[in-house]
């Protein structure tokens, strides 16, 4: 993800986030690494910035809220499930989408309030797409569009 100058890279199955400084070449390691974050990042679900914040969930269920230039943890929330759906932002708010189907709507801010909670009948492991106000989740066994 490339936002605020940098690339916010998750490092797979170790679990770390890395920010790297955008437009540099060669051997990062000493002067293009702006931040590290060396463990309980996501390896499936991608992060999301929004300005200056970072969310994302991890593999295990862990909500968080970086500052997006600094690695700083805002927040930090324990929610129900796993998760390989990426989050994804509409309206205001944060949908993080669990593999069971249940979908946690959080305010997309420095302070974590759970706006809402909603389940699907199958579970979701895709991300969902949010298009024109509508968002679309692709379960095991339907596809939802939800929007006016």
């Amino acid at each position: 993800v490339r936002a605020n100058g940098l690339i916010y890279l998750t490092t797979g199955h170790t679990a770390g986030l890395i920010a790297v400084k955008a437009g540099l070449t060669g051997d990062l390691t000493k002067t293009g690494v702006a931040w590290r974050m060396p463990r309980a990042a996501p390896t499936r679900p991608s992060p999301l910035v929004l300005g200056e914040l970072l969310f994302m969930v991890n593999d295990t269920g862990t909500a968080s809220c970086l500052d997006a230039t600094t690695g700083r943890v805002v927040w930090k929330e324990s929610l129900d499930g796993k998760f390989s759906a990426s989050p994804v932002f509409a309206g205001g708010n944060v949908y993080f989408t669990s593999e069971t189907g249940k979908t946690f709507v959080v305010a997309a801010d420095r302070e974590f309030k759970l706006i809402e909670t909603n389940r699907l009948d199958a579970g979701c492991l895709a991300s969902p797409a949010v298009v024109d106000g509508a968002i679309f989740l692709r379960t095991k066994t339907h596809l939802y569009c939800i929007g006016k």
